[in-house]
């Protein structure tokens, strides 16, 4: 492909590949600093005796709107399967809350 056809490409589609590449560091960052709290406040929680799965409800609904949106996009079958396996995780989180704090 010739660097005009290159060109020309970007320009139609209208996206500028090094903000697309700035916005998936940001969100990689942005879950690392996430994971990183959830752990903290996982460990308080344990610690302390404290109902525990509120949070890794909120992680893994996370894993699993993302894992469908990918899966959407791409129709690859393993991020079907891990939207599921991850949904199912977060209802069983949550589940878990609530009986705790009933």
């Amino acid at each position: 492909m010739k660097k005009e056809d290159i060109l020309k490409k970007y320009r139609e589609e209208n996206e500028d590949e090094g903000q697309t590449h700035i916005n998936i560091k940001s969100d990689l960052y942005g879950f690392y600093g996430l994971s990183f709290v959830a752990l903290l406040l996982m460990v308080y929680q344990g610690f302390r005796a404290l109902p525990f799965g509120d949070v890794p409800a909120l992680l893994f609904v996370f894993l699993s709107v993302g894992a469908f949106f990918r899966y959407r996009s791409t129709q690859e079958k393993h991020f079907l399967w891990m939207s599921i396996f991850t949904g199912l995780m977060c209802l069983a989180f949550l589940s878990w809350y609530v009986i705790q704090t009933w």
